[in-house]
């Protein structure tokens, strides 16, 4: 029976060279877990690092020559893993810990989303609708998944069978959703997760849908048929190309004689702008006043439904719940942000400069996505039939030979 063999103290010993003052560290103890000389420019350096050498030796390498077998055999197989990394044993199990540490302290994806969304409340309605249908719906699969286990390929996952708008904007939330969650006093994600989410560069060219003569001329009839508040609602969106969740929140007091102010707490994007009035937005206006007050909204009461019934009775397909009778539907589904798009189509189609346009719309695009989207979307001709639609009730102050007269400031 062999005696187990204790391995022997390193002496630490240094010797004089040409190179310098030489001290051996034994692969045993070696943090590269190989034989390292090292030089050194005096012998008291030299003899100094050896003291610390034999110190440390004392105080842990000693302990070392008793580990039981079961762990020096896991030490040597962690080593063989980490050949040719460059790592040691103590570089891995520090990475191993820090991975630890992040995830015992992140969070699960369902409990982070509600603490998301309340800390959200203040925000518009509709931003927060936004917020709730991407993580709630869209991302429910990851609800019982810790923060710190998920991967970008989880995200891209999720948005790989969504279209070009939708994916846009659900990636949109998911960024602001994460670093929020990333940040201090938080920290319960890598930030770098969701940086790495690429954004497909696809043509979208195709979800910019403009609304032609016939369309408009069908749009606005429906609204008519509604009543004042939806036809000026509407010829505000068409002649005017004000976001519909800006409208919403339009009173008359907004309405000037040359112009419609966007305020900062109107604006999506929270910067003051003017909308100038049209001869063709004028006459809607005249027409359709009817004697409103300044502090009255623009919209209608219970807008969303009275907007779908506009649209239902115009051909779109869209659900109206407060027709007893809807018409067939004859043109399709209703495309997105239809009429501001084809109020920036006219305009440009009309020789508006640009530089006009991005204050008038809003666009933090610039020339640029002005080009991309609206040059050469619709003629010139059809555009002028567009500004051509008045309203089907006559007012005194519009006539063949003159324009229409500007509705009254508030």
């Amino acid at each position: 029976m062999h005696k187990s063999r204790v391995p022997r103290c390193p002496k630490f010993q240094v010797r004089n060279t040409p190179r310098g003052w030489l001290l051996h560290v034994p692969a045993s103890i070696s943090d590269t877990g190989k034989l390292q000389r090292r030089y050194f420019r005096t012998r008291d350096a030299a003899l100094c690092e050896a003291s610390a050498f034999r110190t440390s030796y004392k105080a842990h390498g000693e302990k070392a020559t008793v580990l039981p077998p079961r762990v020096a055999d896991q030490a040597l197989a962690a080593i063989k893993l980490l050949d040719g990394t460059g790592a040691n044993l103590v570089d891995a199990a520090q990475a191993y810990r820090k991975a630890w540490v992040e995830r015992n302290s992140s969070q699960i994806f369902e409990i982070a989303v509600k603490t998301y969304l309340a800390a959200r409340e203040d925000l518009r309605k509709s931003t927060v609708g936004s917020y709730k249908y991407t993580l709630e719906k869209v991302a429910q699969s990851l609800n019982p998944r810790i923060l710190a286990d998920l991967k970008t390929s989880d995200f891209e996952e999720i948005l790989s069978n969504k279209g070009a708008t939708a994916a846009r904007m659900h990636r949109a939330n998911l960024r602001a959703f994460w670093r929020w969650a990333a940040k201090p006093p938080r920290g319960w994600c890598d930030v770098g997760v969701i940086e790495a989410l690429e954004t497909v560069r696809a043509s979208d060219d195709s979800d910019i849908q403009i609304l032609k003569p016939g369309d408009v001329e069908a749009l606005l009839r429906a609204a008519e048929s509604e009543g004042a508040g939806a036809s000026v609602a509407y010829a505000i969106a068409v002649f005017g190309g004000v976001r519909m969740a800006e409208l919403e929140k339009l009173t008359w007091a907004n309405v000037h004689q040359e112009h419609i102010e966007i305020g900062r707490n109107v604006a999506k994007k929270h910067s003051r702008r003017l909308i100038p009035l049209c001869a063709s937005l004028k006459a809607w206006l005249d027409v359709y006043r009817e004697g409103a007050v300044a502090d009255q909204l623009i919209v209608p009461a219970n807008w969303t439904d009275v907007s779908k019934s506009v649209r239902r009775r115009a051909g779109w397909e869209v659900s109206a719940r407060l027709l007893h009778d809807p018409p067939e539907p004859t043109r399709g589904a209703w495309p997105a942000n239809a009429c501001r798009h084809t109020c920036a189509s006219v305009q440009v189609a009309i020789g508006t400069p640009l530089e006009e346009l991005i204050f008038k719309f809003g666009h933090s695009g610039g020339h640029d996505m002005l080009r991309k989207h609206y040059v050469s979307r619709l003629t010139r001709k059809d555009a002028l039939e567009i500004l051509s639609i008045h309203p089907s009730k006559p007012v005194a102050a519009l006539s063949q030979d003159s324009p229409p007269t500007a509705c009254h400031e508030c």
